[in-house]
């Protein structure tokens, strides 16, 4: 492989280009996509969490960003969840208060 900075020769498997030390696509081997491959497990937690969801969206945006995107779905149905539920229970104490008048 060839360093895109320099255009020097390196090794495949270079993380950075031996001869200028810009960073390759690499990563030691291993693609971006091997790299950030989403948990649903990370989404449940963040559904009924959601304060999970935001810290895990925040330290993985960069790096990682299906994962990113993923959690911040699963926070976001849990947060409409949390709300839904709210009312519904708003509405039934509602309910009862009325009825037993």
């Amino acid at each position: 492989m060839y360093c895109k900075n320099c255009g020097q020769e390196i090794d495949d498997n270079a993380a950075v280009c031996i001869h200028c030390g810009a960073a390759t696509d690499n990563r030691g081997g291993l693609n971006k996509n091997s790299i950030d491959n989403p948990s649903h497990a990370a989404g449940v937690v963040s559904c009924c969490f959601p304060i999970v969801g935001l810290i895990l969206y925040f330290l993985w945006k960069d790096e990682k960003p299906n994962s990113a995107s993923l959690v911040c779905k699963w926070t976001i149905g849990g947060v409409i969840a949390w709300v839904l539920l709210y009312v519904i229970f708003f509405a039934l104490g509602l309910l009862g208060a009325v009825a037993g008048l």
